[in-house]
């Protein structure tokens, strides 16, 4: 049976941070191959051998506000599994230059996400099937202390968990 369990879980430390610093976007390349380290972890995504040219953005996001979660579906009637991969993006100040840029989000069907978490770690949003924006709000606020600002999700529905990548697969 290929599916069986090769090893358990310890506790370990109390050294983990929640949240995600930011994200990077790009347009989910065309590829036939993810390369990953002896770890699992994405190096490179691959076309006939050759590692993809990606052209990825930078989405920063304020402090403990952002998050990335990961729900598994599991139907033991049909005997199917898939991920659902969502990275919730919460920005600051109504611009024109962000509006026109998660308008453009909105409309890619094909996205690809990485969300770099707490504690340093890169994760994959949408790697094989591409991520999309499902929603999203703007709002001014109400009082002078209140969101000047949005929220943004995108969400990826994938057959496999997802993947921790390297800091060089996003050119850091």
């Amino acid at each position: 049976m290929s599916c069986q369990i090769t090893s358990g879980m310890v506790l370990g430390c109390k050294d983990s941070q929640g949240g995600i610093e930011y994200l990077y976007i790009a347009d989910l390349p065309t590829y036939d191959t993810i390369t990953t380290d002896v770890d699992g972890k994405i190096e490179s995504l691959d076309a006939a051998g050759v590692p993809t040219s990606i052209t990825w953005y930078k989405y920063e996001t304020p402090k403990q506000v952002s998050s990335f979660t990961e729900t598994i579906t599991a139907a033991i009637e049909n005997g199917t599994v898939f991920y659902d991969q969502q990275a919730t993006f919460i920005f600051n100040k109504m611009e024109a230059i962000k509006r026109d840029q998660i308008k453009l989000l909105a409309q890619n069907p094909k996205l690809l996400v990485v969300v770099k978490d707490g504690n340093g770690k890169f994760w994959s949003v949408g790697v094989s099937r591409g991520a999309e924006l499902i929603s999203g709000s703007v709002t001014t606020g109400t009082s002078y202390g209140d969101r000047n600002g949005g929220e943004i999700v995108l969400q990826a529905l994938e057959s496999e968990p997802s993947f921790e990548c390297l800091a060089s697969f996003v050119g850091e």
